[in-house]
This record gives structure tokens, C-alpha cells and sequence, in this order.
């Protein structure tokens, strides 16, 4: 018999009772099991790791203060920190070891980005930055040796790429004035980068990739009119899945790692976000907002209330669709 793996099962966000509560899916037979209830407490941005066989999640109480929280099956859950002026986001799973990063701001310092050590208990600073010019979003290389992140202009006008590494100083990764660059993956041999980006001025969105051993961008998948971005590289092939207007509606595309032949997925009834592939690379996870709706918003119960989390495989079969919002893959329980 197979074992069992992140690849058959989802841990996602729903509204029950009026509370953002965690809730896992078996792909299997689509049953679901509650993971929390907090009426307390909202819950959001869910993410497992196989490695360190811990799940962490974002939790925001009433006072309005945003920390992460971890848990384990052995051992519950826990804070991240005990650093109650500090407010963490954005964690990160490393793919080969048990270490988390993060974003934080204030506390002792600023802002900046973090790595934690689950087998040793040890903190690591890789980044800091003032009140403004925060980082987001960081993202792993493939062989957890670095990781690229989004951080905001100190204008607070935009954002630009930087390259973070243990034991060595933030890289920069663009100068230029002219674009607003976020959402940034390594791809699977770790030789670019694929992000969003939109010209600082405004107008359509665009997923680019970054060459890192000769800083070239180019645009992919480019279609006149269309809205690109939220562009996801897959685990296991040279192909992208991203979000794009090109239909109609924002539906899920897949194009190859230089991106040619961009194909719509599936065609799903509303707005589909945030692709996530499973770690086999055979499915994709999304959120779908309803027909004619906006992207869901943590600020707006309704919205997240009426989202669909819909799970695809790579020729376009359904294979998933239930209420929620925000899912990542987790292996189901026993």
C-alpha cells in the first residue's frame, strides 16, 4: 500500500460560526475534520511541513496583534515567540530541514526576516529593515540554502527583490525605479526566479522571470489586455501554473519554465487564486472566490464565507471543491 503523503489530503481556512477556524480535507473521499476551534481567535495563511511533521499558522485576536503559531500533532500548538510587541507573518517552510522563516516587525528590532531552527531552538536574523520598508513573502530555494523575498520601498511606493543567505549581507536584486516585483518562487533547479510584477505607474499585471547568474527579466506568457500573476513553478517540472484574465474571469494557467503554450487549467465556475501545487506536482490547490467577486480578503468575513477551495490534477479533472479559503497540503489523518 502506498503511505500516505502531503499530496492526499488539505489543511485550509473556514468560517464556521462566525470563526475563521482551521479545518483539514481528505482528497480521497473529500471528509473533513476541524483542526481548531477558536472563537477567540481568527486563524489564516495554513502551511505543513513534512520535515519538521509541524503545521504553523497565522493567528490575529481581537486586539488586532498578527503572531504565527505552531503546531504538532504530539505536542499541540504553541507560540512561535513570546515576543508580545512583535508581530510575525509570512512563514516559510525550508524543503529539506525543519527550519521555518518568517517575516517580524517590531519588538527589539524593527523589522526584518527570521530563520528558527526546530532541532536546535536556535533564531537566526538573516535580514532587518526600518518600519517602512518591511520584507514579505520569503520564499526557499530548492536546496534551502537561501531564500528571495519581496520587501517594500522605503517610499512605501512599490517593492523590489532581494536574496537572503545565512552568514552573508541581503542582495539587492533589481535598482530600477520602474516596477513594482512581489510573489517571488525559485523554480526547481534554483536557476531563476518567476514573480508578479506591475509598472509602478499602474496598469495590467505580469509574471517575469529573473535570470540569477545574469540578472536578465523577461515577461512569460504574454497575452494583450490580460492581467497576469500569482505565478507558482512546480515541484517536479519545468512548467509554471499562474493566474490570468486572459479568459475572461482570473482562472489558473499553466505555461512552461520560458512560456510558451500558456493553457487555462480548467475552467472553474468564479475567480480562482493562489495556485499551490501538491508535492508530487500532480495536482493543484486554488481558492475561488464567487462569480463576479473580488479576491477574497481577510477583512471581509462574507467574501471568505462564500470562497471554494477547488483541487485540479494536470489534465483539468475536479477532483475537490468545498467551502474554504487559503489551503495547503497536509497529509490526512489516520
Amino acid at each position: 500500500m502506498r503511505p500516505i503523503s502531503a499530496s492526499d489530503g488539505l489543511v485550509l481556512v473556514q468560517i464556521i460560526e462566525g470563526s475563521a477556524e482551521l479545518v483539514r480535507v481528505r482528497i480521497e473521499d473529500r471528509a473533513t475534520r476541524q483542526l481548531t476551534e477558536t472563537p477567540q481567535r481568527e486563524e489564516s495563511w495554513p502551511y505543513w511541513s513534512s520535515i519538521a511533521q509541524r503545521l504553523v499558522f497565522q493567528v490575529r485576536r481581537e486586539a488586532g496583534e498578527s503572531d504565527l503559531v505552531v503546531w504538532s500533532e504530539e505536542h499541540g500548538e504553541r507560540p512561535l515567540g513570546t515576543t508580545a510587541a512583535r508581530e510575525e507573518r509570512w512563514p516559510a517552510w525550508a524543503p529539506r530541514s525543519a527550519k521555518l522563516a518568517y517575516a517580524f516587525r517590531g519588538g527589539d528590532l524593527p523589522a526584518g526576516v527570521a530563520v528558527g531552527d526546530f532541532r536546535s531552538g536556535s533564531q537566526e536574523v538573516l535580514a532587518r529593515s526600518g518600519d517602512v520598508d518591511v520584507f514579505l513573502r520569503p520564499s526557499w530555494a530548492p536546496a534551502g540554502d537561501r531564500l528571495v523575498a519581496q520587501r517594500r520601498l522605503a517610499s512605501g511606493a512599490g517593492s523590489r527583490l532581494w536574496l537572503l543567505r545565512s552568514g552573508a549581507p541581503p542582495k539587492q536584486l533589481s535598482q530600477g525605479a520602474s516596477w513594482f516585483e512581489f510573489k517571488p518562487h525559485f523554480t526547481r533547479d534554483a536557476r531563476y526566479i518567476v514573480f508578479s510584477r506591475r509598472r509602478a505607474g499602474g496598469g495590467t499585471g505580469q509574471i517575469a522571470r529573473l535570470t540569477l547568474d545574469s540578472g536578465e527579466r523577461v515577461q512569460l506568457a504574454a497575452s494583450a489586455g490580460a492581467s497576469d500573476h500569482s505565478a507558482r513553478p512546480s515541484p517536479t517540472r519545468d512548467e509554471i501554473a499562474f493566474v490570468s484574465t486572459r479568459s475572461g474571469r482570473p482562472q489558473i494557467h499553466l505555461t512552461g519554465i520560458d512560456g510558451e503554450n500558456a493553457q487555462r487549467l480548467a475552467e472553474i465556475d468564479g475567480a480562482a487564486f493562489g495556485p499551490r501545487w501538491s508535492p508530487d506536482g500532480e495536482c493543484i490547490a486554488m481558492t475561488v472566490a464567487p462569480p463576479g467577486t473580488a479576491e477574497p480578503r481577510l477583512a471581509d468575513q462574507a467574501s471568505l464565507a462564500s470562497s471554494r477551495v477547488v483541487v485540479v490534477d494536470r489534465a483539468g479533472v475536479v477532483l475537490l471543491d468545498v467551502p474554504g479559503v487559503m489551503p495547503d497540503w497536509m497529509p490526512p489523518w489516520h
